[in-house]
Order: structure tokens, then C-alpha cells, then sequence
């Protein structure tokens, strides 16, 4: 296999700019991308409720659509890649208090698994990679953009749950770095999974989410049958 070359998004820091680092040091080549510190906020001055979400999924959703629609004309013409798209344990789950974050990685999951049908023909393997909690600073920057208080006390319980999940920070058990070198083994697999969890937190939380998932598909089976025709058309 000759050398590869890597396009990385989200670089500056965390899983990133462990990969790049992997990478690098395997001897293959790297692009690192990188984005502004401020996120665009479209919409800010007429819907000022509207701002936090709107960048979360300019960020988590958008930009990545983005950077698969410049990519994706190399790829076809190459009929050869690999497409890593970094998802989160979020995108398989949901928790109080992250619904901006938790929709833009569901969103972004969505769009992977359709991108992932339309690129096997082309020799193009797509691969949802879903991170647990690691040892980054993303926890502490979230932390330090936590409001001081509840806007409202009936949401009392929904503030108080990140901030809970931000004071874990440094107890997380994913190491970046051995994550880095688990996407530089699954870009070298010759058919690789749709989806790949990452870290044992991740593990434990899909499967426990898929299992209450079946259970509740199971539960209610017949109400959603009974929508059917009655007979054939």
C-alpha cells in the first residue's frame, strides 16, 4: 500500500491533533484543518435563542457536509478512500442538557449512513466513529461555558446535569491516543464496520440503549402493525 494521505478536521486539539500526530509519526502525510474560534451565528440579532444551536450544528453537522462535499470529487476520482466520520457517543444516546450537541452528531449520523450506502459501489468504505468521554479539554471548555445558574428552576435538573458530567473532567476512561491509533487501524481495513465505538463507556452506552430500543420495539409491535392496509393493494 503506498502512502496515504489524511485529511483531518478539528486538528487544534483532542482527537484531532492526536490522529495528525499518529499519523505523522507512522510516516504517512496529513492535512489538518482547523476552524475559527467563534463559530458562525447566522440569525444571531433577530433570534438571539436561536444562536446556540444554530452554531452547534454549524459545527458538528454543516461544516462537516462541507468538508465531504470539497473531498468527495478526489475520492470518485480515485475510486479509492476511506471517509472517518467522528461522531460521538451522543449520536447513539441522549442526555439532559446536550440537545444541541446530542442533534447536530445525530444529524451528522444520519447523513453518514445514506453517504456510506452511495459510496460502496465506488470503492469508498464510510465508517461512523462513535468516541466516548477521553482525557481532552473538551469537558473543560464546555465547563467554562456553562451558564452560573438555571434560566428557568424547572429546568434546575437539566442544568445541573452537564455541569455533573463537567466536573468528571480527567476521570474519563478514552485515551486520545489510542483511539488515534484505532482509526489508523480501521482505515486499514479492507471492509470495514459502519460504525465503530470507541472507548468501553461507549461500549456499554449504545449497547444499553439499543437493548431498551428493542425491548421497546418489541413492547409495542402490535400497535404499530395494526397501521397496515387490510388487504393487499
Amino acid at each position: 500500500m503506498g502512502s496515504r494521505v489524511w485529511l483531518v478536521t478539528g486538528a487544534s486539539g483532542g482527537l484531532g491533533q492526536a490522529l495528525v500526530s499518529e499519523v505523522l509519526g507512522s510516516g504517512e502525510r496529513a492535512i489538518a484543518v482547523t476552524r475559527d474560534d467563534e463559530p458562525p451565528r447566522p440569525l444571531t440579532a433577530a433570534f438571539p435563542h436561536d444562536a446556540e444551536p444554530r452554531a452547534q450544528f454549524e459545527v458538528d453537522f454543516f461544516a462537516a457536509a462541507d468538508v465531504l462535499r470539497a473531498a468527495l470529487p478526489y475520492l470518485r476520482a480515485a475510486k479509492a478512500g476511506r471517509v472517518l466520520q467522528i461522531s460521538s457517543l451522543a449520536g447513539q444516546i441522549g442526555a439532559p442538557g446536550t440537545s444541541a450537541y446530542t442533534a447536530g452528531k445525530h444529524a451528522l449520523e444520519g447523513l453518514s449512513v445514506s453517504l456510506a450506502a452511495e459510496l460502496a459501489p465506488l470503492d469508498i468504505r464510510a465508517t461512523i466513529v462513535e468516541p466516548g468521554a477521553a482525557r481532552t479539554v473538551f469537558r473543560a471548555d464546555w465547563a467554562s461555558r456553562l451558564p452560573g445558574s438555571a434560566a428557568l428552576p424547572d429546568h434546575l435538573p437539566v442544568h445541573e446535569a452537564p455541569a455533573r458530567s463537567a466536573g468528571a473532567v480527567g476521570g474519563q476512561v478514552g485515551d486520545p491516543a489510542r483511539m488515534a491509533r484505532a482509526l489508523v487501524v480501521l482505515a486499514g481495513m479492507p471492509s470495514p464496520p459502519l460504525r465503530l465505538p470507541l472507548g468501553s463507556d461507549a461500549l456499554a452506552g449504545i449497547d444499553n440503549a439499543r437493548s431498551d430500543q428493542l425491548q421497546e420495539l418489541r413492547r409495542f409491535a402490535t400497535l404499530s402493525a395494526s397501521t397496515d392496509h387490510t388487504k393487499a393493494i
